[in-house]
């Protein structure tokens, strides 16, 4: 492959201004496995590299924590450099995320791919040098995390990559190295006698596809006999994300009651929906320790019709039953409180589902049906 050659060696410890960039909000997880700062400022030594042609993608691997959530990329961060950090050079690019990666000595299996830019937009990712150039993915829906742990000790890993789609500066060409481009946070140039440092490039990190072998380990990848660590690559590719849980537990209250003898019955979430764990809901003003707890698919639509519907012309005077009463259960109290609870499988296909309650206290002589309903909510089911 010619654009490995001598031509296209690594431009090293180049000093670059400053390099825009920015983290995450305060509530997500940032992810990053290069060495520079979050927000670099001032001269900024990296490794430009020019070897990557139009149609490689460069990627970094992230490894998620045990007990993680499943996560929703919200952000992703390319790098895009020249240079003496010289602005102005485009690209376009494509942007593709896996869950799932594994290795095989210098052979990555790349697992599921959940997200082309490509595949769901008209546009590409415009980068220019020379900065950490973003881009706001909270509307894509990107869940990563989901795929089961490999390896051994089991991990759970995702790849944030970038396709070069177009390489805009005027100079470059496949064969002789393109002078914008992918950069990592390596500041050394290689020595003799030469050998890949994996302190400076660690295996299992950063990812090159080259044409004609696909994706490569980039501290393992060979071309022609020939590795490309640390004469034609060296570093941590400068490729970072910004996640959130995809799918946090919550309990909400969004409809109101009407009131009984003993005031509006309110729920109170004890426990949040979790999977693998019971939810607890405290119902309280319950006049005679005994009411119904309605459970449904839907707050939109009911077998009654259209959701909110009023209850008056069934005897529940003045009141609005604001779920789909799908399974009803009873509640049995004391003291004008009961408990409610609902034990939920430990099943990732129910993550993100979301439920609807409300419940029925019963209050004889309160109006012709002898009860009320009270306040609603709707719950998500995490982990």
């Amino acid at each position: 492959m010619r654009h490995w050659s001598v031509v296209a060696a690594l431009c090293a410890g180049i000093l670059v201004g400053s390099i825009s960039a920015q983290g995450c909000a305060s509530s997500g997880t940032f992810w990053k496995r290069d060495s520079l700062p979050i927000t670099p400022t001032g001269l900024t030594a990296v490794s430009v590299i020019p070897g990557m042609c139009e149609g490689e993608s460069a990627g970094v691997v992230f490894e998620m924590p045990a007990n993680m959530p499943v996560q929703r990329i919200t952000q992703v961060v390319v790098p895009w450099g020249a240079p003496l950090g010289v602005g102005g050079f485009q690209a376009a690019l494509d942007v593709e995320v896996y869950d799932g990666v594994s290795f095989s000595g210098a052979t990555v299996n790349m697992g599921t791919q959940v997200f082309s830019l490509s595949q769901v937009s008209t546009s590409n990712l415009q980068v220019q040098s020379h900065a950490l150039n973003t881009l706001d993915t909270s509307t894509y829906n990107i869940i990563v995390g989901a795929a089961a742990p490999t390896g051994s000790p089991a991990v759970r890993r995702f790849a944030i990559c970038f396709r070069t789609e177009v390489n805009f500066h005027p100079t470059g060409t496949c064969a002789t190295g393109w002078p914008a481009n992918f950069f990592t946070d390596n500041a050394q140039q290689p020595s003799f006698p030469f050998a890949c440092n994996p302190a400076i490039t660690p295996q299992r990190t950063s990812l090159i596809e080259i044409q004609g072998q696909g994706w490569r380990d980039a501290a393992l990848a060979t071309v022609t006999g020939i590795p490309l660590c640390p004469i034609y690559y060296s570093g941590v590719w400068c490729i970072r994300c910004c996640s959130e849980d995809a799918f946090p537990a919550f309990y909400q209250t969004f409809g109101t009651g009407c009131p009984s003898s003993a005031g509006v019955s309110q729920l109170i979430n004890a426990t949040l929906p979790r999977l693998g764990q019971t939810m607890f809901v405290i119902v309280n003003n319950l006049p005679l320790n005994l009411g119904l707890m309605a459970l449904g698919n839907s707050n939109q639509n009911s077998s009654f019709g259209p959701l909110p519907v009023d209850m008056t012309g069934f005897g529940i005077t003045n009141c609005f039953l604001r779920v789909s009463p799908d399974l009803l259960t009873t509640l049995v109290g004391g003291g004008g409180t009961a408990s409610y609870s609902l034990a939920i499988p430990n099943a990732n296909n129910l993550l993100g589902l979301q439920l609807h309650q409300q419940p029925f206290v019963f209050d004889v002589g309160l109006n012709p049906f002898g009860g009320a309903l009270g306040n609603a909510a709707t719950f998500q089911i995490g982990n």
